[in-house]
């Protein structure tokens, strides 16, 4: 059985714990409000979030207390997202409203970059090879007829 200071000690730490995750769901809410995303790829999105946070948490965990889960443990996690939502996301909203923009910015970019860039030098591509040859063999058949 563990002592008391180490269970005051990882109580604490599981606090801020909760506090940094409580802090990852004000920015991905903030990020899924900003992108207006379709329903099927929120869901998908949700799902990767969730995925992730659990991981986070239980790897906390484990650095923590060595993964018990207690019920001080699930208490100090709780509390700690709850003095982030009541106390601290007021303050944090412009940081974390600027870094969903920031986020957004640069998937913006790398989708231009992965997806749209090789769209268009193939447009580009097509315009300028396959349309004047297509021009040339219907000239071609209008001067045989």
């Amino acid at each position: 059985m563990p002592g008391i200071w180490f269970q005051l000690e990882a109580f604490f730490y599981t606090m801020i714990l909760g506090l940094f995750a409580a802090l990852i769901l004000h920015y991905y809410q903030t990020l899924i409000k900003k992108a207006k995303a379709a329903k099927l790829f929120l869901y998908l999105l949700d799902l990767l979030f969730w995925v992730m946070m659990v991981m986070l948490v239980f790897l906390g965990m484990l650095y923590i207390n060595q993964g018990e889960m207690r019920s001080y443990v699930l208490i100090a996690l709780i509390v700690g997202g709850i003095i982030y939502f009541r106390i601290l996301s007021r303050s944090c909203t412009a940081l974390v409203s600027k870094l969903a923009d920031i986020t957004l910015a640069i998937s913006r970019l790398l989708f231009k970059g992965v997806y749209c860039f090789p769209r268009d030098i193939l447009y580009r591509i097509k315009r300028i090879v396959i349309i004047p040859r297509l021009k040339k063999e219907e000239e071609d058949e209008e001067k045989e007829k």
